[in-house]
């Protein structure tokens, strides 16, 4: 009788051990999927705002584009039609 419980516990461990590795293995995976998922969504942000800054002209200097032109554009702007 002794052998048959030396059995049941070898079983018994080797049945927990098997559950911990499928355990261990799916939440590592999910957890593994999911660090993925907000890596890409980062570098994806990331690819955005590097695309945006690309584009628009006016971002890259903080001055005004206008400030070097001496002429005044509303100089010889005439109001009335009339006259």
């Amino acid at each position: 009788m002794n052998q048959n419980q030396d059995y049941q516990k070898w079983i018994w461990v080797l049945v927990a051990l098997l559950v911990g590795l499928g355990g261990g293995y799916y939440y590592g995976n999910v957890r593994g999927v999911a660090q993925e998922k907000a890596a890409e969504e980062a570098r994806k942000k990331d690819a955005e705002k590097e695309a945006a800054k690309a584009i628009n002209p006016f971002e890259q200097t903080t001055a005004n584009p206008f400030e070097k032109s001496p002429a005044n554009p509303f100089e010889n702007v005439q109001v009335n039609p009339f006259k």
